[in-house]
């Protein structure tokens, strides 16, 4: 009987102890930042900041999702917290009544997105006619529109079709397009991989396209401490990643399944900003006045309904408690 009551006594303070841990475990899984990030080498330095294990890394969690397309809806749906997303995207997202805040403007692609075509195919007069595919929830709406315009074409001249960034590469390779608004690691694999040519890129009508990182609203003081240290350790991981190059491009190709050869070049097409660059965008109203006339264009281009008021959603306050300023 002693016996029976003592294994009882045990039986339940185990139970207790499971059931603190995981209680606590719960509420570390609940206070983590949970973050969504699409293929975008100019994102990597958060991926960095994790296989290097910088302090407090451990305060966010980073899913890595296929496309821009379902990065946008795990924000709509409050699947995740934050998001680092093209302006556009994020404009898109504003303009549907979700409220984000932009924190940081994290890189400009000088040349990141482009027109890739089939190898026969060299020029626009090749291409009229056939299947251009594209994401059009994301920033290759714009960079379309920018090479129709560049090329005084128009967009009947050529059969424009859906393909969001996890399908092109397969689209391509079975010859069911015959070019892509393409960006990131499936543009160095349609190049390198399968021979395509690049018939446009997004620097050559001078078009700045930024990346930002984006935070619902409701979580930005919930959460600061986690935003914090986000931004914290992707610049720290930035700055690593400037003076060791060459390492950091070995891990960044491992991860992404690239040549360090393929990741420099893309680098090289991606001007990576540090928190001082970011803050200036911010404190001279550059980024909010770009962002107004992003979404007036995205408006007359019927991308979205209206033009969203975006003066409450851009805040460089966790940048500047971060540099001190």
């Amino acid at each position: 009987m002693k016996l029976s009551l003592l294994l009882n006594s045990y039986f339940k303070q185990g139970l207790l102890f499971v059931l603190g841990y995981l209680l606590v475990a719960c509420q570390n899984q609940t206070q983590q930042l949970r973050v969504a990030v699409s293929p975008w080498l100019g994102f990597e330095p958060i991926y960095l900041s994790k296989q290097l294990a910088y302090p407090g890394s451990d305060e966010y969690q980073v899913n890595e999702l296929t496309t821009p397309s379902h990065v946008m809806h795990a924000l709509k749906s409050a699947q995740v917290d934050a998001a680092f997303l093209s302006l556009t995207e994020v404009i898109s997202l504003l303009a549907e009544r979700v409220d984000l805040t932009v924190v940081a403007v994290i890189d400009r692609s000088v040349g990141g997105d482009a027109l890739v075509t089939q190898q026969p195919i060299n020029d626009i007069t090749q291409l009229k006619g056939k299947r251009i595919g594209y994401e059009s929830l994301s920033v290759a709406s714009l960079v379309m529109d920018d090479w129709l315009k560049d090329t005084d074409v128009n967009a009947d001249d050529f059969v424009l079709v859906e393909a969001k960034l996890d399908e092109q590469l397969g689209l391509f390779r079975r010859g069911e397009i015959s070019a892509v608004m393409t960006s990131g690691p499936i543009q160095s694999r349609l190049v390198d991989n399968l021979s395509a040519n690049v018939l446009y890129q997004s620097a050559a009508q001078g078009q700045p396209y930024y990346r930002v990182l984006v935070v619902r609203t409701a979580v930005l003081q919930n959460k600061r401490q986690q935003v914090s240290k986000l931004l914290t350790n992707f610049y720290a991981a930035n700055n690593w990643l400037e003076e060791h190059s060459r390492e950091g491009f070995k891990l960044i190709a491992k991860r992404t399944q690239l040549y360090s050869k393929e990741v420099r070049q893309a680098y090289s097409k991606i001007q990576v900003l540090n928190a001082q660059q970011s803050i200036a965008l911010f404190s001279s109203k550059f980024i909010l006045g770009h962002a107004q006339e992003k979404a007036q264009r995205m408006a007359e281009l019927e991308l979205i309904h209206r033009a969203p008021d975006l003066s409450r959603n851009f805040n460089s306050q966790w940048l500047m408690e971060l540099t001190g300023v």
